[in-house]
């Protein structure tokens, strides 16, 4: 039997000869030779198969574990920004004095967008600090307890007690 040089791809591409006139020739040794290749090259065919799809399947499991590792990144850097954006809200608001319930309103990126959104609120509400109680003003106060000798006194002399 004589070796065939010709690949798969090349037989795929070449005329193929008749059948019938290859068998014609070949006799019983040869038919029962073709047969067996053929069965060899439908086993060989349905491996290869099964191994593409095998590797297939690796190189979509490698893949995916790729994906799930950059869509974690992804999300932990969107989280790190939030909470650096959060930090710098929280740093402006606690150095402008804005009050904790008005934070929300103060929006940017960077730390002078912030400052910026911090002292235009402030200046819109025009709250002054806590006013300092003014001693000077208001009623005032007799420097004697409730329970004192002068007031007892103006009580026996309202009563006529002696």
């Amino acid at each position: 039997m004589s070796e065939d040089t010709t690949t798969p791809a090349a037989e795929a591409e070449a005329p193929a000869e008749s059948p019938v006139v290859e068998s014609q020739e070949l006799g019983d040794g040869g038919k029962k030779a073709i047969q067996a290749e053929r069965e060899a090259r439908k086993v060989a065919e349905r491996n290869l198969a099964e191994l593409s799809a095998k590797l297939k399947g690796f190189e979509d499991a490698n893949l995916s574990e790729l994906e799930r590792t950059k869509q974690a990144a992804e999300e932990s850097a969107a989280e790190l920004a939030a909470l650096r954006k959060e930090n710098i809200r929280a740093s402006v608001a606690l150095h402008k004095g804005v009050p904790a319930d008005l934070i929300e309103f103060l929006t940017g990126d960077t730390e002078e967008a912030v400052a910026a959104k911090a002292d235009l609120l402030m200046a819109r509400l025009n709250t002054p600090g806590t006013p300092k109680p003014d001693p000077s003003q208001g009623a005032k106060v007799p420097d004697h307890a409730l329970n004192g000798d002068p007031l007892l006194a103006d009580l026996k002399s309202k009563l006529g007690i002696n």
